[in-house]
C-alpha cells in the first residue's frame, strides 16, 4: 500500500496543474475617460487606439467634427462607462501616433470594438490587416441592411448635414472631351481623366488629414494644383 501511494504522488507530480496559473488570469484595467468614439484612455496603459474600427473625426487638429462624431463618443461613453477593461493585442501593438492597438473587452464579454460597428456608429478599418477583418466588414454590412445609426435615412442624413454646414470639401466639374476637373478651397487642378480624378480625391482626404495649410498649399502646388486668385 504504502508503494502504491508513493507511485499515486509521483503522478500527480507529474500530471499537468488544472488550475489557471496567475498569470494566465484575465487583467482588468480602468477605463479613464473616452478620447472620442475610436479612442479611450486606460489607466497604466494610456491612450489605447481600438482595433479595426473607425468613427467619425470629433477633434481633428485641421478639420471641424464631423457628421455623427459627437453621436459615436457619446455612444462610448454609455456603453464603457467607468468600466474595467481587458485588452487583447494583435500582431502591432502601437500606431504610428504612439498610441496602444487593442481589441478592449467589457467585464460582460463584449466587445467595444464589435459594438460600435454592430450598432451603427462606426466603419469597418479595413486599410491594414488584423484578426477579425472579415468579421467587422459583416457587421458593417449588417448595420448598414438595418439602417443602423450612420446608416440611417440610406446615408441622405450625413448628406443633408454636410449642405446645412455650409462648406463643400471639394467640388468636381465636368470640362469638355472627357476631361474632370477638382476644386478644394482656393485650389484647383484641371485636365484629369477619370483615373486622374480619383487619385486626386484619394491624395486630398489623405493630405487633409496629414498636413498643415501651409504644408498642404506647398503638396498641392507641387502635384500640379493651381492657386486661384480671388
Amino acid at each position: 500500500m504504502a508503494g502504491a501511494a508513493r507511485a499515486d504522488e509521483a503522478f500527480l507530480s507529474l500530471s499537468p496543474d488544472k488550475s489557471p496559473a496567475p498569470d494566465k488570469q484575465p487583467c482588468f484595467y480602468l477605463l479613464l475617460r473616452v478620447v472620442d468614439g475610436d479612442t479611450i484612455e486606460i489607466e497604466s496603459i494610456g491612450e489605447v487606439r481600438l482595433i479595426g474600427v473607425d468613427t467619425p473625426e470629433l477633434y481633428h487638429p485641421l478639420k471641424p467634427a464631423q457628421f455623427y462624431a459627437r453621436e459615436a463618443s457619446d455612444f462610448l461613453k454609455r456603453l464603457a462607462g467607468d468600466s474595467s477593461v481587458r485588452l487583447e493585442y494583435d500582431r502591432e501593438k502601437k500606431d504610428k501616433y504612439g498610441r496602444t492597438l487593442a481589441y478592449v473587452y467589457l467585464p460582460d464579454g463584449r466587445c467595444l470594438n464589435e459594438e460600435i460597428i454592430r450598432q451603427g456608429y462606426g466603419f469597418a478599418y479595413t486599410r491594414f490587416p488584423f484578426r477579425y477583418l472579415v468579421k467587422y466588414r459583416q457587421l458593417e454590412a449588417q448595420a448598414r441592411a438595418s439602417g443602423l445609426g450612420l446608416w440611417a435615412n440610406y446615408g441622405l442624413d450625413e448628406f443633408q448635414w454636410i449642405l446645412s454646414q455650409e462648406r463643400v470639401p471639394y467640388e468636381i466639374f465636368e470640362l469638355a472631351n472627357n476631361w474632370w476637373a477638382i476644386r478644394f478651397k482656393q485650389y484647383v487642378k484641371l485636365r484629369l481623366n477619370e483615373e486622374e480624378l480619383l487619385k486626386e480625391i484619394v491624395n486630398l482626404r489623405q493630405w487633409t488629414n496629414e498636413f498643415s495649410d501651409r504644408e498642404l498649399r506647398q503638396t498641392l502646388l507641387n502635384h500640379g494644383w493651381q492657386e486661384i486668385k480671388e
